[in-house]
C-alpha cells in the first residue's frame, strides 16, 4: 500500500513502466541464440581427441579383392553336389552288396506281410494273452475225457429222470405208454422196409438215366 497515494478519498496507482514486458518465446529464443553463439566459439572435436581416434584396421582395396566371384560360387556348388552324389552311390553300393549271397547274386526283398501290421491282428493278440494268463480258456476247448464224462453224466441223468417218470406212473398210464412204444416201432419199422423197396428203383433210374443221356450225345 506504499505505492498507492490518497487524494481526497480515492486512491491513485504508480504510473506503468516505460519499457516493454518481454514474453517467454522470447527469453527461449534469445537463450537459445546465446548457447550456439558460445558453441560456436569452441574447437573441433577432431582438434582436440585426434590423438584418441583409431586408425581403421581394413582398407578398401583388401574388401575389393576379397569378394567371391559367380565363378568361384558355381565351382563351389558343383563340389557339394558331386560329394554328395558319390556318397549316395556308395550307400546304395554298400546295401547291394549285404544282400549279395555267396554266388554273387542279389537277394530279393522279404515280402511284406500286411497281415502281421494289421490292428485287428495285434488286437486279438493282445487279447489272448491277456486271457492266457487269467487262465480263461476263450474256445472251449475240451479233451476227450471231459466229453466221455459228460456223456455218461448225461444218460445217468436221463434214466434217472426215466425212473422216476416210471415210478409216477399209473397202471392206466404205464399200459398207454408201451403202446405208444409199440406204434413208434412199428412206424419205424414200416419205413425201414419202404425204403428199401426204393433203394433198387432209384438204382435202376439211374442207370436209366444214364444209358440215355449216352443215347442221346451219340
Amino acid at each position: 500500500m506504499s505505492h498507492l497515494r490518497l487524494v481526497g478519498a480515492i486512491a491513485v496507482l504508480p504510473p506503468l513502466p516505460q519499457h516493454r514486458l518481454q514474453s517467454s518465446r522470447e527469453v527461449h529464443m534469445r537463450a537459445l541464440s546465446d548457447l550456439q553463439a558460445a558453441t560456436s566459439r569452441l574447437p573441433h572435436p577432431e582438434v582436440v581427441y585426434g590423438a584418441m581416434i583409431p586408425e581403421p584396421d581394413y582398407s578398401d582395396d583388401e574388401r575389393e579383392t576379397t569378394k567371391p566371384s559367380i565363378t568361384s560360387i558355381v565351382t563351389r556348388n558343383n563340389q557339394v553336389n558331386c560329394i554328395n552324389s558319390n556318397n549316395k552311390e556308395q550307400d546304395k553300393l554298400q546295401s547291394s552288396q549285404g544282400r549279395i549271397d555267396e554266388r554273387g547274386l542279389i537277394m530279393p526283398k522279404k515280402l511284406v506281410n500286411p497281415y502281421l501290421e494289421s490292428s485287428d491282428k495285434k488286437n486279438l493278440h493282445r487279447e489272448l494273452m491277456f486271457n492266457q494268463k487269467r487262465g480263461v480258456n476263450i474256445l472251449n476247448q475240451k479233451t476227450e475225457l471231459q466229453k466221455a464224462m459228460e456223456k455218461h453224466n448225461d444218460k445217468k441223468i436221463f434214466k434217472e429222470q426215466e425212473k422216476e417218470k416210471q415210478a409216477s406212473m399209473t397202471p392206466f398210464q404205464k399200459a398207454l405208454d408201451e403202446r405208444a412204444q409199440k406204434i413208434e416201432q412199428m412206424e419205424k419199422a414200416e419205413n425201414k422196409s419202404t425204403e428199401d423197396e426204393k433203394t433198387p428203383s432209384c438204382e435202376f433210374e439211374k442207370i436209366h438215366a444214364k444209358v440215355r443221356a449216352k443215347m442221346e450225345v451219340q
